[in-house]
């Protein structure tokens, strides 16, 4: 199966991480949560930490057949040159790309969910992308 890449960062939804993680895990998937903003933990919203696999600077984007991004407070996301060359990288290497609710902006051409009830009907038709 592919390699799926999920990203963490500092004021990411909970839901919206935690879903695709947990979806892609129950069906034996090569899922990497990946620190956007280094190896450290990051914490949600809510304030709940997780901390990531990898962080990016530690990744390549090549590795991934399809990478996601949460919800959530994206604006220091929005202002991540390294984080936005990564994603621009991985699409032109034909990784697909998945942005959830405030995350979507970010990300012309991504499979959508426009709101956190959008997620498990985006996640089943990038699963279904790969079951081919």
């Amino acid at each position: 199966m592919s390699k799926f890449g999920v990203f963490l960062y500092e004021g990411f939804q909970e839901m919206e991480f935690w879903y695709p993680v947990l979806r892609l895990r129950e069906i034996d998937a090569d899922v990497v949560v990946i620190g956007v903003d280094g190896s450290e933990a990051a914490s949600s919203t809510l304030g709940y930490p997780v901390v990531p696999n990898v962080a990016m600077k530690d990744s390549r984007p090549e590795e991934f057949a399809a990478l996601i991004v949460p919800g959530g407070n994206v604006t220091a996301l929005a202002e991540n040159l390294a984080f936005r060359d990564f994603l621009s990288k991985a699409s032109r290497r034909g990784a697909r790309i998945a942005a959830f609710s405030q995350a979507a902006s970010l990300v012309p051409g991504a499979l959508v969910a426009s709101t956190t009830d959008d997620v498990p009907q985006c996640m089943r038709t990038l699963l279904k992308e790969f079951a081919r």
